[in-house]
C-alpha cells in the first residue's frame, strides 16, 4: 500500500528497531539526510529493506579491528531523465566484502554468517525490484566497509492521504 511518508520518520523506525542491538556494540550512527517532503511509498517493504540493512551493517562490524563501529545514513531526491529518484545509502565501517561475494550477495541461499539463512538480501531487493527500484552494494574489499544503496523512483499518483 502507497501513503505519503516522511523517510526520515522510517529511518527513525529503523533504527529504533535496531535500537538494542546498535547500544548493545555501541555503534555510533550518522545521519546525513535531505529535507525531503512527503513521498509516496510503501512504508513495509521499504521497513523491511532499512530494518535488514541496518541489521546487516552492525552484523559487519562484529569482526572489524581498529576502529569505532559507525554506520551513516544518506538519504538525497534526485532528478534523473525527468524522473524523481529517492536513494537512501547505508554505509558501514566494518568487515567488508570479498570482491567474489560481491556477486552472489543477493541470491536466495547466499550467506556469509554461521547461522545465517541467506534470504534477508535476497528478499531485500526482490521488495526493492517490486517497487520499481533497485538494491545495489559496493565495497572495496576486506576491511573496507560496505555500502548498499537502494532507489525507487518517485510516482504522484495513487497516494493515500
Amino acid at each position: 500500500m502507497i501513503e505519503s511518508l516522511k523517510v526520515s520518520e522510517l529511518l527513525d523506525d529503523a533504527l529504533r528497531m535496531n535500537a538494542g542491538a546498535l547500544t548493545r556494540h555501541r555503534v555510533t550512527v550518522v545521519t546525513n539526510l535531505a529535507d525531503l517532503p512527503e513521498l509516496p511509498l510503501d512504508r513495509h517493504r521499504l521497513l523491511q529493506i532499512l530494518v535488514n540493512l541496518i541489521s546487516n551493517a552492525k552484523h559487519a562490524m562484529n569482526g572489524a579491528v581498529g576502529q569505532d563501529p559507525c554506520i551513516t545514513l544518506v538519504t538525497r531526491l534526485a532528478n534523473v531523465e525527468g524522473r524523481s529518484i529517492l536513494s537512501i545509502e547505508v554505509a558501514d565501517n566494518g568487515e567488508g566484502i570479498p570482491p567474489e561475494n560481491l556477486e552472489r550477495l543477493f541470491s536466495h541461499g547466499f550467506t556469509t554468517r554461521k547461522n545465517g539463512h541467506g534470504f534477508g538480501l535476497h528478499s531485500c531487493v526482490m521488495a526493492a525490484q517490486e517497487m520499481g527500484g533497485s538494491l545495489t552494494v559496493r565495497s572495496a574489499g576486506v576491511g573496507q566497509g560496505a555500502t548498499f544503496t537502494f532507489e525507487i523512483p518517485i510516482e504522484t499518483q495513487g497516494v493515500r492521504r
